[in-house]
């Protein structure tokens, strides 16, 4: 997996309550930064792979839909962008994602209801031309779903159900880009534009000009965005500094220093820290879903599948070391993994613990799947540790130190030589869905895993993959939620656990164990708690 710099430019504002007294009208209708030439080369080998026809988006007319007229005069609105751009702005990274989903129209609210400016947004295009707000290259990190947004139509992109939807549970939902544009025109809010495919942009500037909110942008993916960059009414602004790769923003004293530098704004993950900062007060969050939706209900529901169907598809893997070199071996081992990753996923749904099933899981896992696409590579390795973990499996906290510690000299011939990071990285899709099952699957065992990772030095966790230190502490905190624990988080020498620890104390702030280890490790950050949340 690339290392992707972020690089952004944006603007400032102020304000914190919806300009609209009705609620939102929603309409109807899923790496970071702007990817690179060399990244945008591997997506259409890729496509290419998944689909025989090529498609380009370019050529693609997106759907049409429906805009909802401003209550209110669109003065008042321009008004407040102008007043927000004025002050030093806060801006959240995907949302205020503490408090919901990342990238959800929960997580944009909650930014504005605490009191910051506006939200970094991805922008992606499904299948049929639908325009909407998902980070991630490939769905089936967060969504119980493969492939990548543009790869399904914005119906089937509806069913899929969240891995970890948070606090709004079922009603968690992928939100079309007309409907994140429409709230922050009510709440005249900012935006960070981080489009995420190319040829997308005429189809965001063809909104932005219905909607009335060229103003609003305030930074956008220089490469991508053309359209809407070099567009006259177009302000983009400069970060002072961004404070949410190390969690610098619940530190005072990196908060001070960041509203130091030059520019206008500040991007966070969090924005209690900044907000408290500037001299502003902490806003209630609401705890209801945006627009409440009724939930389909299949007419038919699914044939449940057999574990030893599912059992036989996971133990077809007798090609998991052959490498296709051409572009039909490579598609035919790519329809394979698919084929073994959904058994896995099939055999949590059905709650399968018989032995069978956790041998041949773990065997997934030990011999997972070569592929020189880093989307296939070890993708049913991935699957089969999670399931296995989640399902309680004796030996799962040991499989799971097996493959985040590996280092397998039979990469070789997946190994992409355009990177220059060390071979174990090329396991990272195995590697990174460790600790959040762990922190699902309590034990000494589980526990242990996590403190031997935290005591890594950076050099030696560098060898074996991409820096897990965070998610390794919250799996340690979720694991043993206790006061001792938190305080030996709050002690650890990276910053970025230090910063994780106190969001996850927040988080359970009204527990005993969590307010005294605010109390004893960290007492600024009792300021940061939200009443009533």
């Amino acid at each position: 997996m690339p290392l992707k710099i972020i690089s952004y430019f944006i603007v400032l504002l102020v304000g914190i309550t919806p300009i609209h007294a009705a609620p939102p009208r929603l309409f109807h209708f899923p790496l970071d930064s702007a990817s690179t030439q060399r990244d945008q080369t591997e997506n259409v080998e890729r496509f290419k792979l998944l689909d025989p026809v090529l498609r380009n988006t370019r050529n693609t007319t997106s759907v049409v839909v429906a805009l909802a007229p401003e209550t209110t005069e669109a003065t008042e609105r321009h008004n407040r962008v102008a007043a927000r751009k004025k002050q030093t702005h806060i801006i959240c990274h995907r949302g205020a994602s503490e408090f919901a989903h990342e990238n959800t129209l929960e997580a944009y609210r909650a930014t504005f209801e605490l009191g910051a400016d506006g939200n970094e947004i991805d922008i992606r295009m499904t299948r049929d031309g639908m325009l909407v707000c998902f980070h991630d290259d490939m769905l089936d990190q967060l969504l119980e779903a493969y492939g990548d947004v543009s790869d399904v139509t914005w119906a089937e992109l509806q069913q899929f159900r969240f891995r970890a939807p948070g606090r709004f549970g079922e009603q968690c939902r992928i939100p079309t880009l007309a409907e994140v544009f429409e709230l922050h025109r009510q709440y005249a809010g900012l935006m960070h534009l981080d489009i995420k495919r190319p040829n997308l942009d005429l189809a965001i500037a063809k909104l932005l000009d219905q909607m009335d909110l060229w103003e609003h942008v305030i930074s956008c993916s220089a490469e991508l965005g053309a359209a809407i960059v070099k567009n006259p009414r177009v302000s983009l602004c400069r970060y002072k500094g961004g404070l949410y790769l190390d969690h610098g923003e619940v530190f005072p004293e990196s908060i001070a220093k960041v509203l130091q530098q030059p520019g206008e704004g500040v991007i966070v993950d969090d924005p209690r820290g900044a907000i408290l900062a500037l001299g502003r007060k902490l806003g209630r969050v609401s705890t209801q879903p945006v627009a409440p939706r009724t939930l389909r209900v299949n007419d038919q529901p699914s044939a449940v599948p057999k574990e030893a169907d599912l059992l036989a598809v996971l133990r077809d893997n007798s090609d998991w070391d052959q490498v296709g070199q051409t572009d039909a071996e490579r598609l035919s081992s790519g329809q394979r993994i698919l084929a073994r990753a959904r058994a896995c996923d099939q055999l949590l749904s059905i709650k399968a613990t018989s032995p069978e099933v956790f041998a041949a899981l773990e065997s997934r896992v030990r011999q997972r799947s070569l592929h020189k696409d880093w989307q296939f590579h070890g993708l049913d390795g991935a699957l089969a540790l999670r399931t296995l973990i989640l399902l309680h499996a004796p030996q799962a906290a040991e499989v799971a130190r097996f493959a985040l510690w590996r280092d397998d000299r039979a990469l070789e011939p997946v190994v992409n030589p355009l990177y220059k990071n060390p071979r174990a990285w090329t396991d990272f899709r195995v590697k990174m869905v460790i600790f959040p099952a762990l922190a699902r699957n309590p034990g000494l065992e589980a526990e242990q895993v996590c403190r031997d990772y935290l005591a890594l030095t950076d050099d030696v966790a560098k060898q074996l993959g991409p820096s897990q230190f965070k998610p390794a502490g919250r799996a340690l905190l979720a694991i043993s939620p206790k006061t001792e624990t938190a305080l030996e988080l709050l002690r650890h020498r990276l910053q970025a656990v230090r910063g994780r620890a106190i969001l996850d104390c927040l988080a359970h702030a009204s527990e005993a164990w969590a307010q005294k280890a605010l109390q004893q490790g960290a007492t600024h950050a009792l300021a940061y708690v939200v009443p009533g949340f």
